[in-house]
């Protein structure tokens, strides 16, 4: 059967502007996204001053020499004459000859023993640290070896420091063999030494030598995929770690910014998913390298920060009087919640000179404001309680910085139905009337049966008022499973993630976000990156090893979908087959066209255009086999089983037949010519 489409490209069809910021990207420190994984410095704990999770005594643990062993020698750790109120330090101390070794991220989990630092063979790697010579009498040197202690690099050695003064010290060592290694740094001489702010990274990081780099480092081939995505936004730094596990883990944008030194470290949230709770913000990358790469990708910033609630689910089954809330009408919330608001913007957008805020900035290397105009309040935060926060710090912002558009939790599943049996209805109303200028933040974690169904969504959402932020989205959850309170879905196991089936759920999901880009301004996947075999959330847009990366089928669906959009959505007349879905959109010079076909039926396509086209060429993501999902292994290279290839189309009398295969997801874009 031959399905007959009619495209209405430059016609007088009902249409709309698509929202410019319609695909972005939701960055989470989870899976170790973070310290392991874009952050270029390979040192585990890096500055000694290591925080922790108790997942026993559900509490933070202070353990500053965790993951650094000495042998020959000991080792401690001070505070008294540190770099900074802030920070420790490691005391080595020596007689004779001594190794402190640092294994790297890799994962506390399977491979929690083993080396993570990886070494390529003719690679320069940079290597710095601050020392302090108490009274050490000898030579220091560096070099990465590999588990059986075989050379991975050059060894050298370094300068030595006067006593009792920090001085920073570094190093260039080059790759002498390809494998997984740990640092070595070797004391060979008598006496004490202070060691702060290891690093180790590879010499290509990102934007290398730009002076406005010069705190934390990125590595570059993670943020290379982000780039080829083309990101109108970026949200961050997340996610569940915005409100924290308990009150004082929330995360606090002021301990990521000044000197690497200065910054305050703090447990993970998700070190409730590793049995030692090991995982470390050190926040090497902080709010300033947020800001930084938005500004180098062309992304819009969208921070977020926390309305004063610990995560809601936690503090349900933890009871208020261990997470009490800090009450909106206090003198706490006013300076820890909304100043912390209001500071954060000067920040951002402060002038040189307008305040202390602003002036740090500028001393970090970025005189010129960022471009920031909008901004989250709390993540996946409900009732009424949540609202009478977001609506005080929406006023106080306001009061000084009228254009900001906040961004309003629309809850943990808001899919509430109404009369008309459509989930979500409810909830958005509700925001429409009562928040008219806000993004209303949506999350949604279900089957990709789920995702193909909701494609029309948003076909009925109210307009003229809030407007949808799809925050976090992923087709992560099993077919026909549930869990054992026999209402909601489970999670697929890591081997069953992010197969070609979810990819093509959330692909036609994407077509009705399209068609309702009016309402729908926003949309970001999560999560985004896991280091393999950290087994932390188990569906991931980009997975990594200490080597290389690998992209997943999802992550080709939303780099076609992002990098084929137009201005304008353009509608379209006749009647697609069962489980075809089909979104178009233009702009002066192109159509973009997006077909999706979830099930294992091939179609016989035409498409007919209203407006003159003279050349087609696209790409499709596809396999008989949606079970397939492309793999990587913690040591070695990505098994790529999905991935895009390149299609031309003759374009015949204004028309296109197509053959639209099984399992599928093309996006074709169409030169326009004139009649």
């Amino acid at each position: 059967m031959n399905s007959q489409i009619k495209i209405m490209a430059g016609g007088s069809a009902k249409t709309h502007p698509v929202s410019p910021d319609l695909y972005g990207i939701f960055f989470e420190d989870i899976n170790f996204s973070c310290d392991g994984g874009i952050n270029a410095n390979m040192v585990n704990n890096y500055s000694f001053d290591g925080v922790y999770f108790s997942n026993e005594e559900k509490r933070a643990v202070q353990d500053f020499l965790r993951d650094w062993r000495m042998d020959g020698g000991s080792l401690t750790s001070g505070q008294e004459g540190a770099l900074h109120p802030n920070s420790r330090y490691g005391r080595v101390s020596v007689d004779g000859r001594a190794i402190l070794s640092n294994l790297g991220f890799n994962g506390r989990k399977e491979h929690r023993n083993e080396c993570a630092m990886s070494i390529q063979q003719g690679q320069e790697y940079e290597f710095s640290c601050w020392l302090r010579n108490v009274d050490f009498q000898g030579t220091v040197s560096v070099r990465v070896t590999d588990g059986e202690n075989n050379m991975l690099t050059e060894t050298a050695a370094l300068k030595s420091v006067s006593k009792d003064a920090w001085e920073s010290v570094d190093a260039v060592i080059c790759g002498t063999s390809t494998g997984y290694g740990k640092l070595e740094l070797a004391f060979e001489g008598t006496g004490t030494l202070d060691l702060d702010c290891v690093s180790l990274m590879a010499g290509d990081y990102w934007h290398k030598g730009d002076p406005k780099w010069r705190h934390g480092k990125l590595r570059r081939d993670l943020i290379c995929a982000l780039a080829d995505m083309k990101p109108s936004f970026m949200r961050f730094p997340g996610g569940c770690i915005v409100e924290g596990q308990l009150p004082g883990n929330e995360y606090n944008w002021k301990d990521t910014v000044g000197e690497l030194y200065e910054r305050k470290s703090n447990y993970n949230l998700w070190s409730e998913k590793i049995e030692d709770g090991g995982y470390n913000q050190s926040y090497q990358i902080g709010f300033y390298e947020y800001f930084c790469l938005c500004e180098d990708l062309g992304m819009k910033p969208l921070p977020t920060l926390s309305a004063g609630l610990n995560c809601q689910i936690r503090s349900a089954q933890r009871g208020e009087a261990v997470c009490p809330n800090i009450p909106v009408d206090s003198e706490e919330f006013g300076t820890k919640i909304i100043d912390n608001y209001l500071d954060l913007l000067e920040f951002a957008l402060g002038a040189p000179g307008s305040g202390v805020w602003a002036d740090l900035r500028v001393r970090m290397g970025h005189p010129e404001p960022f471009e920031l105009d909008r901004i989250g309040v709390g993540n996946e935060n409900y009732g009424e309680e949540y609202y009478q926060r977001f609506s005080v710090i929406e006023k106080a912002i306001h009061e000084k910085y009228p254009d900001i558009i906040c961004v309003l939790c629309g809850g943990i599943h808001p899919f509430e139905e109404d009369a008309m049996g459509i989930p979500g209805l409810k909830t958005v109303y509700r925001f429409a009337e009562r928040y008219p200028d806000a993004l209303v933040d949506e999350h949604s974690y279900h089957t990709p049966q789920w995702f193909e169904e909701q494609s029309v969504r948003f076909d009925h959402y109210p307009r003229g008022g809030a407007r949808v932020y799809f925050g976090e989205y992923a087709a992560n959850s099993m077919l026909g499973q549930l869990s054992s309170d026999g209402e909601s879905e489970s999670l697929r196991p890591m081997n069953e993630s992010n197969k070609l089936d979810t990819a093509l759920g959330e692909a036609a999901f994407l077509t009705g976000v399209e068609r309702n880009s009016d309402v729908v301004a926003m949309a970001s996947y999560a999560p985004l990156f896991n280091l393999v075999d950290s087994d932390q959330w188990n569906h991931n847009l980009i997975n990594f090893n200490p080597q290389t990366l690998c992209l997943s089928a999802n992550y080709f669906v939303q780099k076609m979908f992002a990098t084929h959009l137009g201005t304008q959505y353009v509608p379209f007349e006749g009647e697609l087959p069962e489980h075809v879905y089909l979104s178009a959109t233009e702009d002066g010079d192109n159509l973009y066209v997006k077909i999706v076909n979830t099930g294992e039926t091939v179609h016989s396509l035409t498409v007919q255009f209203q407006e003159n086209m003279i050349s087609a060429g696209g790409e499709v993501l596809r396999n008989d086999n949606p079970g397939l999902r492309n793999d990587l292994q913690f040591v070695g290279e990505p098994d790529y089983a999905v991935q895009p290839e390149e299609l031309e189309y003759s374009i015949e009398e204004n028309t296109l037949h197509m053959e639209v295969k099984s399992y599928a997801v093309y996006v074709i874009t169409l030169k326009k010519g004139r009649f």
